[in-house]
């Protein structure tokens, strides 16, 4: 698929993905991130945080379902 005007399907993509998450707190877009297969680094790139941060939230995440 060729890019119409210089934009990319991806950066398209990215821009839906970021404007339907905006809203959300940022442990809630991480959760949504890693559920739908998206890698730490990726999610940390999305989130605009670091990796070990992601990690650290995800395992926090982790511990909260557990205890549910």
């Amino acid at each position: 698929m060729s890019d119409e005007g210089g934009v990319s399907l991806e950066s398209t993509m990215r821009a839906l993905l970021l404007a339907s998450l905006r809203s959300l707190d940022t442990d809630s877009q991480i959760e949504i991130l890693l559920k739908a297969g998206f890698s730490n680094p990726v999610v940390a790139d999305l989130t605009g945080i670091t990796a070990n941060a992601v990690a650290l939230r995800k395992a926090r995440l982790k511990r909260k379902a557990a205890n549910r």
